[in-house]
């Protein structure tokens, strides 16, 4: 029941943190108004809520779960910025955006292609459902989109993020998710996996 009343509690705050009603952050994140509202008047305890859905509020709303809006995330993270860009699975996207991630990456070592799940550079204009390719053999300048991983030393794991590197530290520059500290690179906790080197969009 804990874990239950967290859940709301975290949906809620995000709801408050957009300006948002609960049935207006359910549609902004694609879904049914239903879903968040019968979850969070439930009284009974027997009512869930799916991961696609918290992982849908994440995704518009840049505000990873379990962590509350402008707060930084800890122990073992949320959901990650990017996660890798398969080719062959994304039947969601139309054939000229994957078509044109395949000769973008054809024959380019060490480039590959990332999906943005968060809203974490927003106001750089780069945004959940983005196609970014990174290339893993340029070494990173001084404003350069980057892709980087985060490990909590505590407890072993490791989030992927993209931001913007200001050295010596890589910043999230997001109207949604809050003031968040600058990580400093120091190649332990903080390591750059690499760099923007294109971005595919598809319209809708």
């Amino acid at each position: 029941m804990s874990q239950q009343k967290d859940t709301k509690a975290w949906i809620q705050a995000v709801a408050q943190h957009l300006n948002l009603s609960l049935s207006e952050l359910a549609k902004s994140s694609e879904l049914a108004p239903s879903t968040v509202t019968r979850y969070i008047y439930d009284r009974s305890g027997k009512l869930g809520i799916s991961k696609r859905t918290l992982d849908a509020i994440s995704a518009f709303s840049g505000v990873p779960f379990p962590t509350m809006p402008g707060q930084r995330a800890v122990g073992g993270f949320g959901a990650p910025d990017m996660v890798p860009f398969s080719v062959e699975e994304q039947l969601d996207y139309p054939g000229w955006v994957t078509d044109a991630v395949k000769l973008a990456i054809d024959d380019r070592n060490g480039v590959e292609p990332w999906l943005i799940k968060s809203r974490a550079l927003d106001m750089l204009g780069y945004l959940p459902g983005d196609v970014l390719l990174i290339d893993q053999n340029r070494r990173p300048k001084a404003s350069d989109i980057v892709c980087a991983q985060v490990t909590d030393l505590a407890t072993g794991s490791t989030q992927t993020v993209i931001r913007r590197y200001e050295p010596p530290f890589i910043v999230a520059h997001s109207a949604k998710m809050g003031p968040q500290r600058p990580e400093l690179v120091d190649d332990e906790r903080v390591t750059i996996v690499g760099v923007e080197s294109g971005l595919f969009r598809a319209t809708h």
